[in-house]
């Protein structure tokens, strides 16, 4: 009988989903063994620590635009496995991925892949069956050592910089930045779109000859634009070479995705690009655009409802940007995190945004002890929070609690986001 993709999957559960063992050359040795040197398409890295999911998908939807067939790669997904294996902005056929993993399973050396190297190449596998046109792949932890590394990227993409990770790549963002960094490769074209640029990057990509464009230094994002007569959409600006294009803002929410737009179309018309992206499919792929869990607006009986992966503090400030102008009536947090996050940190920085907040325990090896989180929301300074036996609980409590004109925002750990949001996701819900 064959195998379905959750009997795959529950056996590579079995090699402990949380295990990670850096280095490229075992993905390397297999990838080239089923499929040779190089894949017959342009493959786009992206890495950094904030921005790379919205930048995966702004690159697909603006690829598209202008034509091509594009394989997206990334991680971690909310629900389902397939969420990370897109093909044309839709989830791959479960037949597709059981193909890639019994062509893995086949190889003698299958059996020493992490579970998330085991995904990776799974991705490079279904790409070329499919015959895709380009391949976006977000990176996993790092860069010079993440599996996704194991392929030489025609095109380099690094985002903003934040402190994660670093019992793996290092104390202070110069040091993880030079993990980062590892993506680079010389010639190659390349771009890094940090509001604060850490040096790292610009000397690692002097070093060994990338060709590589810096966000304030050769291009620069401006918040007023010579827009034309036909242009309706809200816009922005994207200024090189002393000239300033008008571009419709992402349909992204957050001022952040401003920076995360230019780093794409900077490094998808950068001169040495292998791909041809006229303007217009650069103007239709942002208005386009969608990333799930990302400042993601839905409704629910009446009540605005946004969910947000924020678990770290870069994300966490960005989080606290977007939400600077105040709903109508109160705003609501339904929380919670995974142990090895910088809780009190994010909490502190997200504290005032709050009316209420409710908070519960994950079910995750990882999980946070709910104690720690109350903990940190009173040393916050916050003066209601209400503690629930799970996240669903935590939710139905704080939709109860809401009356016409609050917003409830759903935040934290991909654990909380993607069970709760799924309970919403259609095509019916008014705001997605």
């Amino acid at each position: 009988m064959k195998r379905s993709v959750d009997d795959w999957l529950e056996a590579l559960l079995q090699r402990d989903p949380n295990r990670i063992e850096p280095g490229v050359e075992r993905c390397r040795r297999i990838t080239h063994d089923l499929l040779g040197d190089r894949p017959d398409a342009c493959v786009l890295t992206v890495g950094g620590t904030n921005g790379k999911g919205s930048s995966v998908m702004m690159a697909t939807a603006i690829c598209r635009a202008a034509g091509y067939r594009v394989g997206s790669y990334t991680s971690p997904h909310l629900v389902d496995v397939r969420e990370r294996f897109l093909i044309d902005g839709e989830m791959v056929e479960s037949a597709a991925l059981v193909r890639a993993f019994e062509r893995m399973a086949g190889h003698p050396d299958s059996e020493v892949l992490t579970y998330f190297e085991w995904l990776t190449v799974a991705a490079f596998l279904v790409f070329a069956e499919a015959a895709v046109d380009i391949w976006v792949l977000e990176v996993g932890l790092g860069g010079r050592l993440d599996a996704v590394n194991a392929l030489d990227a025609d095109l380099a993409l690094i985002t903003a910089i934040g402190l994660d990770h670093q019992d793996w790549l290092g104390e202070g963002r110069e040091a993880i930045a030079r993990e980062k960094a590892g993506i680079l490769r010389p010639n190659q074209p390349a771009v890094y779109v940090d509001p604060q640029p850490v040096e790292a990057i610009r000397e690692s990509a002097a070093r060994i000859g990338a060709d590589l464009l810096c966000h304030g230094q050769d291009f620069a994002v401006s918040a007023s634009c010579p827009r034309s007569a036909t242009e309706t959409r809200p816009v922005f600006g994207l200024v090189r070479d002393g000239q300033t294009v008008c571009l419709p803002q992402p349909a992204l929410m957050g001022r952040h995705q401003w920076d995360n737009a230019a780093g794409v179309v900077a490094l998808l018309q950068h001169p040495r690009s292998p791909l041809a992206i006229p303007d217009e499919a650069v103007r239709d792929g942002l208005a386009a655009v969608r990333l799930a869990g990302r400042l993601e607006r839905f409704s629910d009986q009446g009540r605005t409802v946004i969910f947000d992966v924020a678990h770290n503090v870069e994300a966490a400030r960005t989080l606290a940007a977007a939400l600077a102008d105040k709903p109508a009536g109160r705003r609501l947090a339904v929380f919670s995190a995974l142990d090895d996050k910088p809780i009190e940190a994010i909490v502190a920085t997200l504290a005032g945004c709050f009316d209420a907040w409710w908070v519960a325990p994950l079910k995750e090896p990882r999980a946070a002890d709910v104690g720690r989180i109350e903990a940190a929301l009173v040393q916050a300074g916050v003066k209601t929070v209400h503690r629930e036996a799970d996240p669903a609980g935590a939710y139905n409590a704080a939709l109860a609690e809401a009356r016409e004109g609050d917003e409830i925002l759903v935040f934290g750990s991909f654990h909380v986001v993607g069970p709760l949001r799924a309970r919403l996701d259609t095509r019916e819900n008014a705001g997605h």
